[in-house]
């Protein structure tokens, strides 16, 4: 009896032995050349999320990088790095360093990104409205000149990447501050803020007088109509009332200096549109030397 009890308990060890190790608490998932910091800003702390390209530690330091700056970077940060990493490390889209810009610490998220992504002050919402200024303000004057110091940057070719009030962002600082970045990618805009108040700037403005070579990505889903939307809103409407306004600018402008797109995502909704215009914005702003001729 006691050798046939040895003889389970060996046969029960073995057994054991060959099952998968159970996965450690530690063994999180992380995105390769990813790295992170802590920015401050006055009473507020940002963190921001740095990828690099895959060939940055290989390559002779004499190469240079294009930069693709992001909002809500615990939602576009992962989406980005995401979508962009075959074509990039395929060459078939320009290598270019990530830089996601987290919500201020300690604040939560909507609360964050509705004051610092509203250009003007809205008093029927319930939280703080108006304070996009201070928060380009913070990404024009730290974020930026820390990211060119400390990588190997093209100081020349910068893309802002935002989506919902991202995008609305996106527009306030095209619209402020057009020599910033050369590239916009504005993924469901939400341009019916406070009555729409930054598409009537726009209209009134002289921005376009002024020396600039953008391009600007529109996204919009199918679906983003009043009829389809929680809050009644006709976002496909907006975005195409935003690409004509900006069109009509270029025709008033000796210097034709904004290259608009407008996509309509088929059977896309908010929450699904981000990915596709991530791709199809990027890629043309990116496009590789041989495919160049192709856009």
């Amino acid at each position: 009896m006691h050798t046939s009890l040895l003889l389970v308990v060996a046969v029960m060890v073995l057994c054991l032995s060959t099952l998968p190790t159970p996965a450690k608490a530690n063994d999180a998932f992380s995105i390769p050349n990813t790295s992170s910091i802590t920015l401050e800003d006055s009473d507020r702390s940002y963190k921001v999320f740095i990828k690099l390209p895959n060939s940055y530690q290989e390559n002779d330091p004499a190469q240079y990088y294009p930069v693709v700056y992001m909002t809500d970077a615990m939602y576009n940060f992962q989406v980005v790095s995401g979508v962009t990493r075959l074509p990039m490390n395929m060459r078939n889209m320009q290598q270019a360093i990530l830089v996601g810009i987290d919500w201020q610490e300690g604040m939560s998220p909507a609360a964050s990104r509705i004051r610092d992504y509203t250009p003007s002050s809205d008093e029927s919402w319930k939280r703080k409205t108006g304070e996009a200024e201070r928060h380009l303000h913070f990404i024009a004057n730290k974020l930026m000149p820390h990211i060119n110091k400390t990588y190997r940057t093209l100081p020349s070719q910068n893309t802002l990447v935002g989506h919902s009030l991202g995008g609305l962002f996106g527009a306030y600082s095209l619209l402020t501050q057009p020599d910033l970045f050369n590239n916009y990618l504005l993924s469901s805009p939400s341009l019916w803020f406070n009555d729409k108040q930054l598409m009537k700037q726009f209209r009134g403005s002289d921005f376009m007088l002024k020396s600039i070579n953008a391009k600007v990505f529109i996204a919009i889903g199918e679906y983003e109509t009043a009829e389809l939307t929680d809050f009644g809103h006709d976002m496909v409407n907006d975005a195409k009332e935003f690409k004509a306004i900006l069109e009509q600018k270029n025709r008033l402008s000796a210097t034709q200096g904004v290259n608009v797109k407008l996509q309509v995502i088929a059977e896309a909704d908010h929450s699904m549109a981000f990915p596709t215009a991530a791709i199809q914005g990027l890629s043309w702003f990116l496009p590789q030397q041989n495919r160049l001729a192709l856009h």
